[in-house]
């Protein structure tokens, strides 16, 4: 593969909740897309659309990783599982999806509920779970993962090559950790679910990610995972970090080209 650099690309920048004001957000999404190849990191519902909006194939699809369960991070799963089932053009590479502790199990709940239409025509299926400091390879490129603490079992990947590097959380609390997983990345994904002052149950407030972006030293942060609460203000507060920005479904952010 001679393509120079990758395709961040942010498919849904919002949480759990609907909002009828201010940007429209899809639950979280993301795609690393590099010459013919992508890569998801989580795929919540609505998410099957915004590929076809960034103008991306979910047959280019190689591997999926999920940060957990949760609905607004697997939500198209099912959804993508079943346009390979029925599409004009049927799949042959094997798909291979990667979750924590427990997917395999859930992934085969998920299907067993909706079948037979999510069974693999002409391709297959690797489900794999992984665990704190576990690595995927492969064409050039290396994902690590970091457990991190949220209320189900949860995983931070890391996503290494040649040409950059991009850090996600997921879903966590605060863990001063993270910030040294992420260290010096191209790009940090970064949770920002809650306003200051907020109860928090398995998430980051805004000061929180922040201050996990200045931990970092990452050269550009993508506050994520946005909801009505922590969106107030926030513009006024990072309108003086350099380096700190906030997400936005369909957003393209081009690495090492």
């Amino acid at each position: 593969m001679k393509t120079k650099g990758f395709t961040f690309v942010v498919l849904g920048s919002g949480c759990f909740t609907a909002s009828s004001t201010g940007p429209v957000r899809n639950p979280a999404g993301y795609a690393l897309s590099r010459g013919d190849q992508t890569l998801l990191f989580d795929f919540g519902f609505g998410n099957l659309r915004q590929l076809a909006r960034a103008q991306m194939s979910p047959d280019t699809v190689s591997h999926a990783f999920f940060s957990h369960r949760h609905p607004d991070h697997v939500g198209d799963l099912a959804a993508l599982l079943f346009y390979y089932r029925y599409d004009g053009k049927p799949r042959r590479n094997k798909l291979q999806i990667y979750g924590p502790r427990g997917f395999k199990a859930f992934f085969q709940r998920l299907t067993k509920a909706h079948q037979p239409w999510l069974r693999p025509r002409g391709f297959k299926i690797e489900v794999t779970e992984l665990e704190e400091k576990a690595v995927v390879r492969g064409d050039g490129w290396r994902v690590v993962c970091r457990e991190v603490p949220h209320s189900t079992e949860a995983l931070a990947f890391r996503y290494e090559s040649k040409f950059g590097s991009v850090c996600y959380t997921g879903d966590t609390t605060y863990d001063p950790g993270i910030a040294s997983f992420a260290q010096e990345t191209d790009l940090f994904v970064v949770e920002c679910t809650v306003a200051d002052g907020s109860r928090t149950d398995g998430h980051l407030r805004v000061s929180e990610a922040l201050e996990l972006a200045r931990l970092s030293k990452a050269k550009k942060t993508l506050l994520t995972h946005l909801s009505e609460e922590s969106e107030k203000g926030l513009a006024r507060r990072i309108a003086k970090l350099p380096r700190v920005y906030k997400a936005k479904d369909l957003l393209k952010i081009n690495i090492g080209y």
